[in-house]
């Protein structure tokens, strides 16, 4: 396939020797027109393929270094789905993704026309089998917040959330890190749970790298052959790929703490897809979830700042 500026003029710029698609059945029921796939295609070999690679699996000729690297569309796992974690995306959260593109990653937001953005992602289904065979996840809606008006104890609710695993609690440091002092969480563990922990030979303020789904080499037939390891972000030092900075323009609005805190509600309830964050709606109390979401963006929100690098210092440095 060639590159051709003429797609975003809505003219197909595939080579003439590219295979002509069939209409595509998809799990669901629905069935995508080969001319929607056609045009996906032409969207697809303009923008995507220089990183996202001409058979989808990531391996593009810019994916080189990128961290983290480019989404394989042939595994069928997507991080943000919309839906519980590892089960498929809905066509919304995979059109927000094209269009806002993920913050603090080389995937940029896509200022496209809708009909472009709806037949690339109907194109990206033609990577994988899962969309023949499984239909995509149920929509998961966000609620109204049962904290409005009550944000500071929503605040103290969702330290304890994040800190302490059990009783309605997610347990949050075991995989990300503590933003406590020492004792502070031995007295909180202790007054939630009944029972003394001692952490003074414990590192809670070290990330541990983990697996992870994405690709970053693969087989002859393009499948997977090496996984790269991550680390779970900590919220002081890295962007969270679909939580952006306060003010900032998403979706041609301005970005609020309202609107930020639902895209952390979205993420914390949903799960991420092919990481171990799991899907936490219905596995704790909805306000949990919530009060989770507003403690998450306290943190956000220091990073970058001299009350997140100082917090920062007395957490690894508790003696000065």
């Amino acid at each position: 396939m060639v590159l051709c500026g003429l797609v975003v003029l809505g003219v197909s710029c595939s080579s003439p020797r590219a295979p002509k698609l069939e209409p595509l059945k998809l799990g669901d029921g629905r069935t995508v027109a080969a001319e929607t796939l056609e045009r996906g295609r032409d969207v697809y070999t303009y923008y995507c393929l220089s990183c996202h690679g001409e058979r989808g699996d990531g391996q593009g000729p810019s994916a080189v270094g990128m961290r983290p690297p480019p989404r394989s569309f042939r595994q069928g796992l997507f991080k943000f789905g919309g839906v519980a974690a590892g089960e498929l995306p809905t066509d919304d959260a995979l059109k927000r993704t094209v269009q806002r593109g993920l913050h603090g990653t080389p995937m940029q937001p896509w200022d496209v026309p809708a009909a472009d953005v709806e037949a690339v992602v109907q194109y990206l289904k033609t990577f994988s089998p899962r969309w023949q065979q499984e239909a995509p996840g149920q929509p998961l809606e966000v609620p109204a917040d049962p904290w409005k008006g009550r944000e500071a104890e929503a605040v103290e609710r969702g330290k304890v959330v994040y800190h302490v695993a059990g009783k309605g609690n997610a347990g949050c440091a075991s995989c990300h890190i503590s933003y406590l002092p020492k004792p502070e969480l031995e007295a909180m563990t202790e007054q939630v749970l009944g029972r003394k922990v001692d952490l003074s030979k414990a590192d809670p303020y070290t990330q541990q790298v983990r697996d992870s789904d994405y690709a970053v080499a693969v087989d002859d037939k393009g499948e997977p052959s090496q996984m790269a390891k991550v680390l779970p972000p900590d919220f002081l030092l890295h962007a969270l790929r679909t939580v952006w900075p306060l003010e900032a323009t998403v979706d041609g609005a301005e970005y609020t703490l309202e609107r930020q805190r639902e895209d952390l509600y979205r993420v914390i309830s949903g799960g991420v897809g092919g990481a171990a964050m799991p899907t936490w709606k219905g596995a704790i109390p909805e306000e949990n979830l919530w009060a989770l979401a507003h403690y998450v963006q306290t943190l956000v929100n220091l990073r970058d700042t001299r009350e997140g690098r100082e917090l920062k210092e007395r957490l690894l440095n508790p003696a000065k």
